[in-house]
């Protein structure tokens, strides 16, 4: 698999020269072939997006449905738009500012047009978003991307109520369908409520992961067949 993946992140940065940095291809790794729940707490710059749009790359090969981002800025879905398309990837928004191509939007899902589908947390709070788009999407996504997830923790200094609405998107996501969370800012405290917010560790159910894999700030990844959360670098993220 790290062929392929090297060659999706050569395409993304276009350099035949890219390789991954410290603990990027493992969490890719994580994502695609153990479809984990995998929380990245990483520098700005890492290359977080690098993960999730390798790991999108490989999934669509395979058969699998559109990436779902969370993403919490107009101006960040933007860049994330155009760092899809250089990379080939097909990326598409629904947010307050395009509510009239929703439609079309839901069309080209339906058509497996769509790669990458971002959405902000605030959609996820609209009564007709999410009575008539999110179960399809959620019914489809192959894999779910939360961006900035430390907004999910009310323990986080950029705390965001509308993020707790991803609850819905990941009680319905088919089965051994694999969830990123990234964030650059998230102490000891806002990482296990983060991973707590993702639903790890919890038995039984049909949406109960066997693995989740924390990359820290070291870059390290080890996946762990525990229903616990393990900090890699021997102790939390920071």
């Amino acid at each position: 698999m790290r062929e392929e993946a090297t060659a999706a992140l050569q395409q993304l940065v276009g350099s035949p020269d890219a390789s991954f940095r410290d603990g990027q291809y493992e969490a890719v790794e994580a994502l695609v072939q153990d479809a984990a729940r995998v929380l990245v707490v990483q520098r700005t710059g890492w290359g977080k997006s690098a993960v999730y749009f390798v790991a999108t790359a490989l999934r669509r090969a395979a058969g699998f449905g559109p990436t779902v981002i969370v993403s919490p800025l107009l101006a960040l879905m933007r860049d994330q738009i155009a760092a899809a398309q250089r990379a080939g990837i097909r990326a598409v928004t629904m947010n307050s500012s395009n509510a009239t191509d929703w439609d079309d939007v839901r069309q080209a899902l339906a058509n497996d047009e769509v790669d990458v589908l971002l959405v902000s947390p605030e959609r996820l709070n609209n009564p007709r978003f999410r009575d008539e788009q999110l179960p399809g999407i959620s019914a489809r996504a192959g894999l779910l991307v939360v961006d900035e997830a430390h907004c999910i923790s009310d323990w986080g200094h950029d705390f965001r109520p509308d993020y707790r609405r991803i609850s819905t998107l990941l009680s319905d996501l088919p089965p051994n369908t694999p969830v990123l969370a990234t964030t650059a800012t998230a102490n000891e405290r806002v990482a296990h409520d983060v991973a707590e917010q993702l639903g790890v560790g919890e038995p039984g159910g049909d949406n109960t992961w066997p693995t989740c894999s924390c990359v820290s700030q070291a870059g390290f990844v080890t996946p762990t067949h525990a229903r616990t959360t393990h900090w890699l670098d021997g102790g939390a993220p920071v």
